[in-house]
């Protein structure tokens, strides 16, 4: 094997991208083992790269863009020239790059605003080499510890390493990740990765690759899926080996550039948020969500080494459900679960079953209304519960109800209302309790 690590840097007229370009070349221990490919989604002046020491050199084109050797250190540097108004996203400018491996044993893809530590490269290599006792294909990932500016331009680095684990569901029922500090001394298993560091085996590349059909958000969630399913299994490492830039307010952004006043003028061929609709609905055809989309040849699919329930299975995530294990939610947050016994054990960990009693006659008075109407509701969720009694009904129970219902870990029931109906007179009281036992109801008419 030839121990070369092919890099993978996607930059949207990041000004921070020589630096993290320098910063890897200059911290690692042999710089003639890197193959760096850059997506260049910027204004494409020549004379930037030579003012900052490259000798560009015209070597091919990839989709028509033009692609440079970079002569001007120890490491191979290429360099695809796209004008940023021609951009496209994360998942297509990725994909370029992807199109430049050339077999390298090792396989590194990082944001254009990271700097690296002291022997990044053999550092890396050392610890998945040693993670190979425990897994074919180990693969470390994580959302790198930050750097920032403080005064007078000195670089303040952040020392805790972080696990990533699940932080919420959108309104559209996606998956979203945040980032945890990691409090082990050794590589944690996980189950998601972070697209701004992915450390692996070059095979990577050919296997798993970038979607160039994501736009951004869901970018993580399926990259972690697709890499599940083709056997890669996920480390957090304890210790930082580079650090990220997060807070950039100055920096531009494709959905600032690409705007609809941008496309209504010409600028641009399609508004961001296009792009992101129809990244969506792969997002959801991967995830096994409905949706009437119909897959681009170009966008990559699942892997035929495990399947999309066995990931869930390890995760703790239920997609159809927009529900996670009660462990995957704070203080916990845990990302890695051993697989259930079987599919009902694990349809039954996204039930949580509440029981509250309520004494209706204290809250609606003597006189019965012909119809009570009692609904339960979750946050954000539709109804978990509804229930209707009729006065012999509630005269029976002597007015003592008991709401049951069941609701996943991450929605638990937060309201009850209560309505009656009159027929002669229409609606009457309405009361809403909220779900705490901390809380008394309210009368709303």
């Amino acid at each position: 094997m030839d121990n070369r690590i092919f890099i993978n840097i996607a930059s949207y007229r990041d000004q921070e991208l020589w630096q993290t370009v320098e910063s890897a070349i200059t911290q690692a221990e042999d710089a003639s083992r890197l193959h760096i490919a850059i997506c260049w989604q910027d204004d494409n002046d020549l004379n930037h790269l030579v003012a900052a020491g490259w000798t560009p050199i015209a070597v091919s084109t990839i989709n028509g863009f033009p692609v440079y050797q970079l002569r001007g250190s120890a490491a191979q540097v290429e360099l695809i020239a796209l004008p940023y108004q021609q951009a496209q996203g994360v998942g297509f400018a990725r994909a370029l790059c992807d199109r430049r491996y050339q077999q390298e044993q090792w396989f590194l893809q990082i944001d254009a605003h990271c700097l690296f530590g002291e022997r990044w490269d053999s550092r890396l290599i050392d610890a998945l080499t040693a993670l190979r006792q425990e897994s074919r294909k180990p693969l470390l990932s994580s959302y790198p510890p930050s750097y920032h500016y403080g005064e007078q331009g000195k670089i303040i680095y952040a020392e805790q390493a972080n696990r990533i684990s699940f932080n919420a569901f959108t309104a559209e029922g996606l998956p979203t990740l945040t980032s945890r500090g990691c409090s082990r001394s050794t590589p944690e298993r996980g189950s998601f990765m972070a697209a701004g560091f992915i450390f692996t085996q070059g095979t990577f590349v050919t296997e798993v690759g970038n979607d160039p059909t994501i736009f951004f958000e869901g970018e993580e969630i399926t990259l972690s899926l697709r890499a599940f399913t083709w056997g890669y299994d996920i480390y957090h490492l304890p210790t930082p080996f580079l650090w990220h830039h997060y807070i950039r307010d100055k920096s531009p952004k494709i959905w600032h550039d690409h705007n609809l006043s941008a496309q209504e003028a010409g600028e641009v061929p399609l508004a961001w948020i296009q792009r992101e609709l129809h990244s969506q609905h792969h997002i959801k055809a991967l995830l096994g969500l409905p949706t009437d989309y119909q897959r681009k040849k170009e966008a990559r699919p699942l892997g035929p080494l495990r399947t999309r329930r066995q990931f869930e299975h390890q995760c703790g995530l239920n997609f159809q459900l927009a529900s996670c294990y009660a462990d995957c939610l704070p203080p916990h947050s845990l990302s890695y679960f051993a697989a259930p016994a079987n599919d009902t054990a694990w349809c039954d960990a996204h039930r949580i079953h509440h029981i509250k009693p309520i004494a209706i006659f204290p809250l609606i008075g003597e006189a019965l209304p012909d119809e009570l109407y009692i609904h339960c509701y979750g946050h954000n969720t539709p109804r978990l519960a509804q229930y209707r009694y009729s006065p012999s009904q509630l005269t029976a129970l002597a007015g003592k109800i008991e709401v049951t219902c069941w609701s996943t870990p991450n929605r638990p029931p937060v309201l009850l209302r209560i309505a009656s109906w009159s027929v002669k007179e229409g609606w009457g009281i309405i009361i809403e309790w909220p779900w705490s036992e901390n809380d008394g109801p309210y009368c709303l008419l």
